[in-house]
């Protein structure tokens, strides 16, 4: 494995009906903080085509352990909060390290 590898996580979610914009709102903001956040690469929304309430999520992280130390974080936890009042977590939830 190179010292170069990161750690990758890709999640489905969906807003709840008609809460679309309360999502927006709320990963907008958190993109911002969650990009300033050492450790963290990439973090990435995305609208899937010809489902509106359902988002593409993407962190890429340094390391599988950076990713284990932002799960413990209070911004992690108090943005998952308010997420809660307006999506759900779909399936397939897919975890990796890179390799190139």
């Amino acid at each position: 494995m190179s010292e170069q590898a990161g750690y990758v996580v890709v999640d489905v979610w969906r807003a709840k009906p008609g809460m679309t914009d309360e999502v927006d709102q709320i990963l907008i903001a958190a993109a911002e903080r969650f990009r300033a956040i050492e450790g963290i690469v990439s973090v990435d929304y995305a609208r899937v085509d010809d489902h509106p309430d359902m988002y593409l999520v993407i962190f890429r992280y340094v390391s599988k352990q950076f990713r284990e130390e932002f799960q413990e974080t209070e911004e992690l936890r108090s943005t998952m909060a308010q997420l809660r009042q307006v999506w759900d977590l779909e399936s397939p939830i897919f975890r990796g390290e890179t390799f190139v």
